[in-house]
């Protein structure tokens, strides 16, 4: 039964880092000039931020200065929290524009205030748990070792 303690230790000890990890979202934000914003990426969602109004992007492209889109979602809430995003803060909701049948949006660049690049590092949080997770194993077997050191056996 004794064994079986050192196991739940560690494991408890593991599943803090776990959380940890899980926790702070394995995400990376910049903010960014509109400059360096990609003309035409499938990596990136679009969210595009107003006064009042927030709008999930699909196909965007950017040309002359102002991004185009397909709109995906308009939504109120942070129910899109998946994947790489792109935030554009835009100075008021005259500068969006939406055609007339609601489905695609147009923002131009100069009136943005602010862009907010927001990536996930998944593979980064992997090898950062799974090098936590050996060195505590070792940490642990060698404590275990120096209390209880293992009894040799002469023949």
């Amino acid at each position: 039964m004794k064994e079986y303690s050192q196991v739940r230790k560690f494991i408890s000890v593991l599943m803090i880092f776990i959380l940890l990890a899980y926790l702070s979202g394995c995400t990376s934000t910049k903010v960014i000039a509109t400059s360096d914003l990609p003309p035409k990426s499938s990596k990136y969602a679009y969210i595009v931020h107003g006064e009042t109004l927030k709008f999930l992007l699909e196909k965007s492209i950017i040309s002359n200065d102002t991004l185009y889109g397909r709109i995906n979602q308009t939504y109120f809430d942070n129910s899109y929290d998946r994947g790489n995003k792109i935030h554009l803060y835009v100075s008021s909701d005259s500068v969006i524009k939406i055609d007339n049948e609601g489905e695609f949006l147009s923002v131009s660049l100069v009136g943005v205030t602010q862009v907010s690049l927001q990536e996930v590092k998944g593979v980064d949080t992997f090898f950062l748990i799974l090098g936590s997770a050996l060195v505590l194993f070792f940490v642990v077997g060698i404590i275990s070792w120096i209390i209880n050191p293992p009894i040799l056996v002469q023949f």
